[in-house]
């Protein structure tokens, strides 16, 4: 496997991941504990393909990332900004916290306030929709698209049971 593939399969897989999590967690809460490893699998594999990413396109070089992350942007939006790079350690940073307090405290975790529940499942919502629609390509565009159409109906359309 080269390392492009294996930064892209590991992206694909944390999405698929994510996107099972959050049915799981809004539609099936029976399947509290099925969604919470889905969910660790995950932010595990979204931090693979970061460092990576990092290894195969950066040769771990903050400064050509920065670069990259600029290019990137100005090529979808036309506003040449690293600054997206910043936005994802943040997110996986979150990401990995989240998954920290579930594990730790899940008791706890279920029965944080609804806005926090809603605050997550939208930054979330927003994360993978820019990064598996509109900077993907191709057939990863339309598999976001379905991913993103899973997670934010199961959130959307969650059942009373759950948050």
């Amino acid at each position: 496997m080269t390392g492009e593939v294996f930064v892209r399969t590991t992206i694909i897989v944390a999405t698929l991941s994510y996107s099972a999590a959050e049915w799981l967690r809004f539609k099936r809460p029976a399947a509290w504990r099925a969604a919470r490893v889905a969910w660790t699998a995950g932010v595990l594999l979204a931090l693979v393909h970061a460092a990576a990413a990092f290894h195969v396109h950066h040769a771990w070089s903050h400064r050509q990332a920065l670069a990259f992350t600029a290019s990137q942007t100005a090529a979808v939006t036309g506003l040449t900004w690293s600054g997206g790079l910043y936005v994802n350690y943040a997110f996986l940073t979150i990401w990995a916290a989240d998954t920290f307090y579930w594990w730790r405290f899940p008791s706890a975790y279920r029965t944080l306030p609804a806005w926090l529940h809603t605050a997550r499942a939208l930054t979330f919502l927003f994360m993978f929709f820019n990064g598996a629609v509109v900077f993907a390509h191709g057939a990863m565009r339309w598999l976001g698209l379905v991913c993103i159409s899973v997670a934010g109906s199961a959130w959307y359309f969650r059942g009373s049971t759950d948050r």
